[in-house]
């Protein structure tokens, strides 16, 4: 495939799928948060005692929005920050017992979505979806730190 149509197709996929799973507006399935500040939750749920440059990464987000988002979790009772033992300089961020209530709500709240949306498939049907979306993810991941051609 030529790669002009191969980008065009990509768009269209993009702009199919952000508006189908609710992605674009200010706040995700209906709560009070954007889709970034959940993520952060999430992240945060999965991975306790990580640092917001791990964040930074795993989400491709703008370090100084991230530490907005950080500072809002915190303040709301979310959050909390202690210094790593490894390295004193570095702050590790855990979820408090609110924080980690919510995230698990946000996470429901997501996985209902999807079941919603995959439920009318058939279990074959389930299974080429998720065949398809690991494809793209495989592939995708080979892009990774490669140059342009």
């Amino acid at each position: 495939m030529h790669i002009e149509e191969a980008v065009y197709k990509i768009r269209a996929f993009n702009r199919f799928y952000m508006p189908f799973l609710n992605l674009l507006g200010n706040h995700y399935l209906g709560s009070e948060y954007s889709v970034p500040e959940t993520r952060v939750f999430f992240e945060i749920h999965e991975n306790d005692g990580c640092n917001a440059a791990f964040i930074a990464e795993q989400m491709n987000i703008d370090k100084s929005y991230l530490s907005r988002i950080l500072k809002n979790h915190e303040k709301n009772g979310y959050i909390f920050r202690e210094a790593s033992e490894m390295d004193g300089r570095s702050l590790c961020l855990h979820l408090t017992k609110k924080g980690r209530k919510r995230a698990e709500e946000l996470i429901e709240l997501s996985n209902a979505e999807i079941r919603s949306v995959i439920d009318p498939l058939t279990k074959n049907e389930r299974g080429q979806l998720i065949d398809a979306l690991e494809t793209v993810t495989v592939l995708l991941n080979k892009t990774q730190g490669e140059t342009e051609k």
